[in-house]
């Protein structure tokens, strides 16, 4: 009885409970994550490669936009992929054709800049979606299609697998899979945070991995066309 009063006391008391210390974690990881796209900020400021040493084709819009707020290339590649249309499926591309940068630089940025948004997503997008709805008819039917659009693409793949699926739906790289939609997945199908994360990190690994090995091949196959 003394045990239950003083759980059920520290509840209304708002104390903290056996789920605080994963969530210490999560928060150190988002750190790191932070910490390492500043650095690439700083280092494409001072170390970025020159403008003629990019590709003479046409640089993408996003890219064109980004440069126009005088960022670097690599905090350009590291913005596209933190971006929830692009992610790094369009940052690994821009990256190897458009800037010429080697293939583990280019995994690299867009993999810290894939991972940077992914904490944030599963940790406030309940409470922030709960707060706009009940204020906003317009917010409530911009969520309502944002979390129906995201369980209709993959809710059966996580409810079977979970954990895994999320991990096999995040890697994937489609316009409809990612880390985005997977850290709504994880929130709309009640996956713990503590199990999500290391199942969108496992998945923006692999989807990474595919990205590159395509984008080089299509570059080697382009260039074997254009000789």
């Amino acid at each position: 009885m003394g045990k239950r009063r003083t759980g059920e006391r520290g509840k209304k008391q708002g104390l903290p409970g056996r789920g605080r210390p994963g969530a210490r974690v999560l928060f150190l990881v988002a750190g790191w994550a932070l910490l390492a796209a500043l650095l690439a900020n700083v280092w494409a400021a001072t170390t970025g490669p020159a403008a003629a040493e990019r590709a003479t084709t046409e640089p993408p819009k996003i890219v064109t936009v980004l440069e126009g707020y005088d960022l670097g290339p690599r905090a350009v590649v590291v913005v596209i992929a933190m971006l929830p249309i692009f992610e790094l499926r369009g940052s690994i591309p821009v990256a190897i054709w458009y800037y010429n940068m080697p293939w583990w630089e280019s995994y690299l940025l867009s993999f810290i800049g894939n991972l940077i948004p992914i904490i944030p997503i599963i940790l406030l997008i309940g409470p922030v979606s709960n707060f706009l709805m009940k204020r906003s008819k317009l917010w409530r039917r911009f969520f309502t299609w944002v979390f129906e659009r995201s369980r209709r693409r993959g809710g059966d793949l996580v409810e079977k697998y979970e954990a895994l699926g999320l991990a096999i739906f995040v890697a994937i790289p489609l316009p409809v899979t990612g880390a985005w939609t997977g850290s709504m997945l994880a929130f709309l199908m009640r996956v713990r945070a503590r199990r999500a994360f290391p199942a969108i990190l496992a998945g923006v690994l692999l989807a990474g991995v595919v990205v590159t090995i395509v984008t080089l091949f299509a570059e080697e196959t382009f260039r074997i066309f254009v000789k």
